[in-house]
């Protein structure tokens, strides 16, 4: 009861409960699950998997390639405008990967460099693919 109008006050519980069940949701999603992983962790290895799923399908395309050049040429390319396919070997970033090849096992490997986010070679981000060349 309010003490100067001498009314009943309705409605003031009902809000608090719905905003404890709002924080509760949030600090839910955002810390975990009992134990588990938190909504977030799961999101940020979701997001790596389709990234290295992503390079994966990007490394085999550009193997592949690689390996039409040297049916079509009967040599292997020397650098990525041998290809002829403009931003076919280009990184995530937009920048141009190198790529070199190495005999193992009878197979032809080849690694493709990606200098990373920064666009400089030879900094931490720098990375790297091995793949086989198929034929």
């Amino acid at each position: 009861m309010d003490r100067f109008t001498g009314k009943v006050r309705r409605g003031n519980g009902l809000l608090i409960l719905v905003v404890l069940i709002a924080a509760a949701i949030v600090l839910y999603l955002m810390f975990g699950n009992m134990g588990g992983t938190t909504y977030m962790e799961q999101v940020k290895q979701t997001k790596d998997r389709g990234e290295a799923t992503a390079r994966e399908i990007s490394t085999g395309q550009m193997t592949m390639l690689i390996a039409m050049f040297r049916e079509s040429n009967k040599r292997l390319p020397s650098q990525p405008s041998d290809m002829e396919s403009p931003g076919a070997f280009n990184d995530p970033w937009g920048k141009e990967m190198t790529f070199t090849f190495e005999e193992k096992g009878g197979r032809t490997m080849v690694t493709f460099r990606s200098a990373g986010s920064d666009g400089e070679f030879g900094t931490q981000d720098d990375t790297t693919y091995t793949s086989a060349i198929p034929y």
